[in-house]
């Protein structure tokens, strides 16, 4: 993914639904471990969805790999029950913009809920502090031909008829 660009389809609901991989470098002095936050606001004055908390990512860790696992701690995402990624899915179409964001902290969280609590103002909350930087990628995603297509309506993207 690139910053602004659109999000590749594997890493949404309408594809494999895994997590997309993710790069950083320059870390501040003095980071012990890192936070990754993706979220996005459906419409403008609503409050933030988040689809995905990854924390106590270790300071050594500069990137993740597609479909990570077994690096940091999921938090919850507010699609679903599990402690995962949960992938763009938006119901209506047009683009929706998200956001990834890398914390770097000074120290591990101090959470005072975790599990399904854990949601992105909790861990905000829980790192404010403790925040020495932060940087943001942020991507598209529109479902405007699927959901043309879930509709019975014409997708975007139909293939050319032969005649």
């Amino acid at each position: 993914m690139t910053e602004g660009g659109s999000i590749p389809k594997e890493f949404t609901g309408d594809g494999a639904g895994i997590s997309p991989p993710l790069e950083w470098k320059g870390a501040p002095a003095g980071t012990k471990s890192f936070v990754v936050i993706m979220h996005h606001f459906p419409h403008e004055g609503d409050p933030a969805r988040w689809y995905w908390i990854l924390y106590n990512i270790p300071s050594t860790v500069t990137s993740l790999v597609k479909a990570t696992k077994g690096v940091g701690v999921n938090g919850s995402n507010c699609v679903g029950p599990d402690l995962a990624y949960a992938p763009p899915h938006s119901k209506g179409p047009g683009v929706k913009k998200y956001t990834l964001t890398v914390y770097a902290l000074s120290a591990q969280p101090k959470l005072t809920v975790t599990g399904k609590q854990l949601n992105r103002d909790a861990m905000l909350a829980a790192i404010k502090d403790i925040t020495l930087g932060q940087a943001e990628l942020n991507f598209t995603y529109d479902r405007t031909g699927v959901v043309s297509a879930e509709k019975g309506g014409e997708a975007s993207s139909a293939k050319p008829s032969r005649r």
